[in-house]
């Protein structure tokens, strides 16, 4: 059973998803976003970063999807021209119950999901999830111009953190991305990461086999 708590948050729709784990980077400028990061700081609290539906990032009001992250800041810095430079560290899912708009920004009433630990995820799926995302950073460091026999990254043993790790590597759509950040089964979950990941693999490997022919079969 997933345990929920419900609380208000303020948002920052954004055009990208962040998953529980995930680290992003955020330059902010706009007025609204200063207050919003000025009362975070003041009150030690958390926002939510949610994929716009409708709308833009700069200026007007955006429209988000209903699931998104909890981040929390853990760097911030001051820039030139009025603007704060950041980074968020995403923590866990929650879903926009009801939005709020009593302030310069948007806000949410929102159920905040505690990962589940009683879903059984088979020995074979995760061995074959562990492989693939193994397989995968390996292909985006060749591809990057370095030769690697074995990728060093530590992959999360718990599965519910594997499957958004996995989830971090895709380079697929938002609409790809989202739809996992939303799904609430963590076997389905790892399934889908799975096969975009042995797809995206399969691309990268086939244009370093092209690169590779073009190299060697120069005069």
């Amino acid at each position: 059973m997933v345990n929920r708590e419900t609380q208000k948050i303020p948002l920052f729709p954004l055009s990208t998803v962040l998953f529980p784990g995930g680290t992003i980077p955020l330059q902010i400028f706009e007025d609204r976003y200063h207050s919003m990061v000025q009362d975070c700081l003041d009150t030690d609290s958390k926002f939510g970063i949610v994929l716009i539906k409708e709308g833009q990032e700069v200026g007007g009001n955006a429209v988000p999807h209903k699931v998104g992250t909890l981040a929390k800041i853990t760097k911030i810095r001051k820039l030139s021209q009025n603007r704060l430079y950041l980074t968020a560290v995403g923590e866990t899912r929650f879903n926009i119950i009801e939005l709020i708009q009593n302030k310069t920004y948007l806000e949410g009433l929102v159920e905040i999901h505690s990962p589940s630990t009683e879903e059984d995820i088979e020995e074979q799926s995760l061995k074959e999830a562990k492989t693939a995302a193994s397989r995968h950073l390996k292909a985006i460091v060749s591809m990057n111009g370095g030769w690697v026999k074995k990728v060093q990254t530590p992959l999360p043993t718990d599965p519910d953190q594997l499957s958004f790790f996995l989830a971090q590597l895709i380079q697929g759509s938002n609409k790809v991305r989202q739809a996992i950040l939303e799904e609430t089964s963590i076997e389905k979950r790892i399934e889908i990461c799975l096969f975009h990941l042995l797809t995206e693999s399969k691309s990268i490997c086939s244009t370093l086999n092209i690169d590779l022919l073009f190299k060697f079969s120069r005069n």
